[in-house]
């Protein structure tokens, strides 16, 4: 499992950063739909080099194109 910071926020205006786990970058922006806030789009994402593991609190892999329901 990787580690993707996944920048998010309104264009022009406020932005933060979620990190959350994920096998692949287009994945990475399903598990951070999930901790997004309405208005709020997916500005970048980046893969980390976080030897800890450490992601946000709420944050879980996203489930799969076969199995949308389970998580990988």
């Amino acid at each position: 499992m990787r580690i993707y910071s996944v920048t998010v926020g309104v264009e022009g205006g406020d932005t933060r950063v979620l990190k959350v786990p994920s096998k692949t970058d287009v994945q990475a922006g399903d598990a951070a739909a999930a901790l997004m806030t309405p208005g709020e789009t997916i500005l970048s994402i980046h893969e980390t080099d976080d030897q800890y593991q450490e992601v946000d609190e709420g944050a879980r892999p996203p489930g799969t194109q076969t199995h949308p329901d389970r998580i990988v």
